[in-house]
């Protein structure tokens, strides 16, 4: 949760009960949860697994590309436009960053690799299984399904050309090995740079240019607010809380003592003056 029953202490600067901690955490639990209703989105980022359909009748390009189909006949000829890349929203947005990209159908299955070129450093290289794992001195970010060449390492049995990237972490990435080569161990040096063209991230989505009709996407992401970036959204939930938590207090003391205290109860929930605040933040639908 954004807010901890420590922040809440600290807080109210007061010492709960055992009872009274169970009760602040169903207390903030339940108003981040109002707080993402109100808003229309997470209020902490997060990985998730999204699935999605592309549209029977479609066929991906690159938005930044025209092409069409041109079809002569004996008396006419037919200009048949080919639709831009997929537009895919994803439910939790903003986007933060995209893990992988998979499309499958009946007959194929493959991964899509993001539409950038970055490059990194090579610090290490180990043969494993088939497969070459090459390690870096600070997070790469390439991702699954780019295309990868790496070069000038010692021995350079190491160097690849246009390799898939099949499996990735955040320093290091694993190719393929080339056929019919013999590797020692890794010595020193060796650079990367990694490229695709499957897609490219926004941060309501996706733009996919990947993929033919009835085609299965599926995408792992982290997406989401970075609530604890935003102060203004951890003092909300602490005034509100605070305000739950007094009112609990003063029915538990008026229930204990069988007579009510002649106190105000304060208002609960978030006020309407605080969630002004937020609305800067708040997913809106366009139709």
């Amino acid at each position: 949760m954004l807010v901890s029953v420590s922040d809440l202490r600290t807080y109210m600067d007061v010492t709960f009960t055992n009872r009274q901690i169970d009760a602040a955490e169903f207390v903030l639990a339940g108003l981040q949860s109002e707080m993402e209703a109100y808003l229309g989105r997470p209020i902490e980022s997060a990985e998730q697994e999204e699935k999605h359909v592309v549209p029977a009748s479609f066929y991906a390009m690159p938005q930044t590309s025209f092409f069409y189909e041109r079809e002569a006949s004996t008396t006419d000829a037919t200009v048949e436009y080919v639709n831009p890349g997929i537009h895919l929203p994803l439910r939790r947005s903003p986007v933060v960053s995209v893990a992988s990209v998979h499309v499958s159908s009946i007959s194929s299955s493959v991964y899509l690799g993001e539409a950038v070129r970055r490059t990194a450093t090579i610090s290490d290289a180990d043969v494993s299984g088939g497969f070459i794992v090459f390690t870096t001195p600070t997070a790469h970010k390439f991702t699954v399904g780019q295309r990868v060449s790496v070069s000038d390492v010692n021995p350079s049995a190491y160097n690849v050309s246009a390799s898939e990237i099949v499996e990735v972490t955040t320093t290091t990435f694993k190719v393929k090995t080339p056929p019919d080569t013999i590797f020692s161990d890794y010595s020193s040096g060796g650079k990367a740079s990694a490229v695709g063209t499957g897609y490219v991230v926004h941060r309501w989505g996706l733009e996919i240019f990947g993929g033919l009709p009835n085609d299965v996407v599926t995408v792992v992401y982290t997406g989401g607010l970075d609530g604890a970036d935003i102060p203004t959204m951890k003092l909300m939930i602490l005034r509100a809380a605070t305000r739950e938590m007094q009112n609990m207090h003063d029915d538990v003391v008026g229930v204990k003592d069988l007579n009510p205290r002649n106190v105000a109860v304060a208002e609960t929930g978030f006020l309407e003056k605080e969630l002004s605040v937020l609305k800067s933040f708040r997913r809106r639908r366009i139709s």
